[in-house]
């Protein structure tokens, strides 16, 4: 008689050699997140209010779905939020600039 049992149990290296030895288990590879790719371009391309909502959307599929892609969402916001602050610098200084020339005289 045979020493095996008459099945064997399941095994994922089942067509391994007997006693050789696998290498550890790889990882499923994760996707990355394509709210947060845009994220970042958008925000290297200074379109901010795009850059902000699409960083927000990616961060959260990131922690919900376990893809890759937080830091380029991150990347993605802290430029966008950046780009937001310089505009709205920008418009408050042109509009100072803009009301502070000379005033013209009035005469009555």
């Amino acid at each position: 008689m045979s020493s095996q049992p008459a099945y064997a149990p399941y095994s994922p290296d089942s067509g391994a050699a007997p006693g050789a030895q696998t290498g550890p288990a790889v990882q499923a590879r994760r996707t990355l997140n394509m709210p947060a790719l845009f994220s970042l371009i958008t925000g290297v391309l200074l379109i901010s209010p795009v850059a902000i909502v699409l960083g927000h959307i990616g961060i959260a599929q990131v922690r919900r779905r376990r893809q890759s892609g937080l830091v380029l969402a991150v990347i993605g916001l802290v430029l966008g939020y950046l780009g937001l602050i310089a505009t709205i610098g920008i418009l408050v200084a042109l509009v100072m600039f803009v009301t502070s020339g000379p005033t013209p005289q009035t005469t009555f």
